[in-house]
């Protein structure tokens, strides 16, 4: 039998990405943690996604009985419990096979309960604080990474304006409020025409040449000093690198590119 992982398979591709669903509080992409942690801080996010029930009429491939076995045996022979050999890495080995295998059902619709969800956030905040768990499921400041996972996440408008707005709380239950400063043109450019002026303007400039609209956004966002837009000053704040979801950040993105007004209207 094969015993690597098959990085292909449904399973794999979904558990291995690095954009969780929203949570309350949640853990860190690009913090710097021991691996122990950072594995206890992607369970407490994977167990908090609670999914939709596990429907048995219609498993997806990944889910199939034959499917399930066979990713079951893969990871049993990639991480072995041969404790007489030895004892310490067989017992980093079950609890590491304990986490594939909890991800393994929620991949598959299973929807933990009220118990198994107070229990892991507890073990967890055995190892961890609160801030690191927020931190931990930020987007985080590498451009790079982030268009990456933005490929993967339908922005809704709709969220993103709430978001903007201050109507929905970001991580930690922080409200935003962009709009405090983005609807009073003395204080920041307005939210009325960012699409239009982005496209038309900004990416006429040398540094933006290998620039989209989308990765400008991005970049605006959570690194806001790298770019001044002219006659304002720095006053944006830079912690929103550590205060959105990849989810939100799509959100927030696609409010901002539907704000395609005529420059002459704004």
């Amino acid at each position: 039998m094969d015993s690597r992982l098959n990085r292909s398979d449904p399973t794999w591709r979904k558990l291995s990405r690095s954009s969780l669903p929203l949570i309350a509080i949640g853990g860190a992409r690009g913090v710097d943690h021991k691996p122990a942690i950072r594995l206890t801080m992607l369970l407490v996010c994977l167990l908090l996604a609670v999914p939709p029930t596990l429907s048995q009429d219609s498993p997806s491939a990944g889910c199939a009985a034959e499917e399930l076995l066979r990713q079951q045996q893969t990871v049993a022979e990639f991480l072995p419990l041969d404790f007489a050999a030895d004892h310490a890495q067989a017992i980093a080995n079950l609890y590491r096979l304990g986490a594939l295998y909890q991800s393994m059902a929620l991949y598959c619709d299973y929807q933990p309960n009220a118990v198994e969800v107070n229990a892991l956030l507890e073990r967890a905040l055995e190892y961890v604080s609160l801030d690191e768990l927020i931190a931990a499921q930020s987007v985080g400041r590498d451009i790079d990474a982030i268009m990456t996972e933005l490929d993967e996440v339908y922005g809704d408008p709709l969220a993103g304006q709430q978001l903007y707005n201050g109507a929905q709380p970001a991580l930690g239950g922080v409200m935003l409020g962009c709009s405090g400063c983005h609807e009073n043109v003395a204080s920041a450019p307005l939210t009325a025409g960012t699409w239009t002026r982005a496209d038309e303007t900004r990416l006429s400039l040398p540094q933006f040449a290998d620039y989209d609209v989308r990765r400008y956004l991005v970049e605006s966002i959570v690194q806001p000093s790298a770019y001044l837009a002219p006659d304002y000053d720095d006053i944006m704040p830079d912690f929103y690198a550590g205060q959105l979801t990849t989810q939100q950040l799509a959100d927030l993105v696609a409010y901002l590119e539907s704000q395609d007004q005529l420059l002459d209207d704004v």
